[in-house]
């Protein structure tokens, strides 16, 4: 009888990290550790603990990073806030600080997320379309004529530089207006408390309220605009929308009804959907493009 393959993920964030073991495909229970953000080898050697504690012989690695990723070179050109990681081969240099000839790949977050929805979620079958993430600002991935539109230095898809208000604000990008900071940066303002105090989601659940709700429609309104920009550039089949906040009952239909309000919406009229991988999407994407680009060797008997 042949053994399951068994691939480890890891989801690389500024504070945290996320791992999964997926054998035969199937995710086992995720787990967390710290991301040691400011010495690079304590940020291996946090990795190569979880390696050393999975009582498996492992097929593979595979790493969702955020930042420009070189998939040709496996290199992160840049990885988000973590400067440590700037340059960096990381599945490979994991590998060899494991001593292991083990294969490995490292592919942006965003872009794990859309293998996540092209593979088991909301994008099945789908040749065009395009995620949205919304958090810090505005993130996304584009899955253009059936792949990963990475582009020539690997900087596709970051939606959020998209500039406007130019003539009021200056070139200032999408992101300084769609991050949830400055939702609940305007909330702080209007109720004179500390921004510190307001967790962004909460504001859907005050909607009754119509000075939040002008704000949480203020805020909306702005992510409509990066949408429509986007639809009216590449024509997906379905825009995606990832990141916590994408929980909220009420922000897809609040979306659409800002977008309904645009005097050129309607020839561009696109399906708007929450993402169904949320938690897990840049686990479950890595291991789908670990599998694509890489792939598990038959396992002997």
């Amino acid at each position: 009888m042949s053994r399951q393959a068994h691939v480890l993920t890891f989801e690389i964030n500024t504070y945290f990290t996320r791992y999964a073991l997926f054998s035969n495909g199937r995710m086992g229970i995720p787990g967390t550790i710290a991301t040691p953000n400011t010495d690079l080898d304590a940020f291996y050697d946090a990795l190569i603990q979880v390696v050393r504690k999975t009582a498996v012989p492992l097929d593979g690695i595979a790493v969702s990073a955020p930042g420009f990723i070189d998939t040709d070179t496996q290199t992160a050109l840049t990885a988000g806030a973590l400067k440590i990681l700037t340059k960096e081969q990381i599945g490979k240099e994991l590998a060899r600080r494991l001593g292991q000839d083990i294969p490995t790949w490292i592919e942006n977050d965003a872009n794990c997320a859309a293998m996540a929805e092209r593979m088991t979620g909301n994008a099945q079958k789908l040749d065009d379309f395009v995620l949205i993430t919304l958090d810090v600002g505005m993130g996304g991935a584009l899955f253009l004529d059936g792949k990963l539109r990475r582009g020539k230095d690997w900087r596709a898809a970051e939606l959020g530089m998209m500039i406007i208000n130019y003539d009021s604000v200056g070139a200032l990008p999408l992101h300084d207006f769609v991050s949830t900071a400055k939702l609940t940066e305007w909330y702080a303002d209007e109720f004179n408390t500390d921004k510190g105090e307001v967790l962004p989601s909460t504001l859907f659940r005050q909607l009754d309220n119509p000075r939040v709700r002008a704000i949480v429609e203020r805020w909306v309104n702005y992510v409509a605009v990066g949408i429509f920009n986007i639809v009216a550039s590449v024509d997906p089949e379905v825009v995606l929308i990832g990141g916590s906040i994408s929980r909220e009952p009420q922000l897809i239909p609040m979306i659409e009804s800002a977008l309904n309000t645009f005097r050129d919406w309607k020839p561009f009229k696109t399906k708007i959907k929450r993402c169904r991988h949320s938690g897990n999407a840049g686990l479950i994407g890595a291991y789908y493009a670990f599998m694509e680009e890489v792939g598990v060797p038959e396992l002997g008997k």
